[in-house]
């Protein structure tokens, strides 16, 4: 596994800075330009960003607002979290092909993230959402199920995006509880205990929802991704539906690994809802 800590350019280009000068030539010099094709790849999620519009979040930034995250990597670094934690997840599903991860800072970015670079899956992370480095280790197996699902065999029909997107997040989830099986399940979620209880107790609300078919998929995705106020569903809620289905899978089959669904496509699409 191969770890790219661009974030350490981005320290060299607020190092740079003077009250003076232009943010974005330096910017550009010690951070964009020597990884400009990650970066391409990168911002080109974001389609609404365009180059004057980077350039002028780029000129705002402000030297103070890094400090912290700047301590945080001196005193707790993130690339030995992230090679103790591979080991572990290693132990548990071995990967056809080792990850590339890339450290950096964005100002869009989640937390974690898998997306394609070069042709294949890496995992990424975007430091500047870290207060600490509490749930890093929780958070690179969850990303690491992820890689191991966009590596994995088969494809998603359109007609299964909604579902594949709950069953997913359901392996990610089961997956970083099997390497972590000490931390609280809420931790695995991501969720705050009150988001995480609202979830086991309206489970059946959430059924309703996602699988009743009174919605259409998009209405459904977008209610994943901003919840439902009309009926309190907060957001990304239905990857509960996804965590059942997969603990349920596993219950009913002891002797299967979780590296079965990991690896093939359609069968962890036929887990259903």
């Amino acid at each position: 596994m191969k770890i790219f800590s661009l974030y350490r350019d981005f320290f060299k280009f607020l190092e740079k800075v003077t009250t003076h000068q232009e943010k974005w030539d330096i910017y550009f010099s010690f951070y964009y330009q020597p990884h400009k094709e990650f970066f391409e790849t990168y911002f080109s999620r974001f389609p609404l960003i365009d180059n004057d519009s980077l350039k002028q979040r780029v000129e705002t930034i402000k030297i103070s607002d890094y400090s912290g995250l700047k301590n945080l990597v001196s005193i707790c670094n993130p690339e030995e979290i992230i090679r103790e934690t591979y080991e572990k997840c290693t132990r548990i599903v071995l990967p056809k092909e080792e990850p590339n991860v890339y450290l950096l800072v964005g100002f869009f970015s989640p937390d974690g993230f898998v997306m394609n670079f070069r042709g294949k899956p890496v995992i990424c992370f975007g430091l500047e959402r870290f207060k600490d480095f509490s749930l890093l280790r929780i958070l690179f197996a969850h990303e690491y199920a992820h890689f191991l699902l966009n590596l994995s065999r088969g494809e998603v029909p359109e007609e299964k995006q909604l579902e594949w997107l709950l069953i997913s997040e359901g392996m990610a989830i089961s997956f970083s509880s099997l390497v972590f099986p000490n931390h609280m399940l809420p931790d695995h979620f991501l969720f705050k205990r009150d988001r995480f209880n609202w979830c086991q107790e309206n489970e059946l609300l959430l059924r309703e929802v996602y699988c009743s078919g009174k919605f259409s998929s998009k209405e459904l995705m977008e209610f994943y991704d901003r919840g439902y106020p009309d009926l309190k569903i907060p957001p990304r809620a239905g990857k509960y539906l996804g965590f059942q289905a997969v603990k349920r899978y596993l219950g009913q089959h002891r002797e299967e690994n979780i590296g079965l669904l990991l690896s093939d496509k359609k069968q962890a699409l036929s887990l259903g809802l």
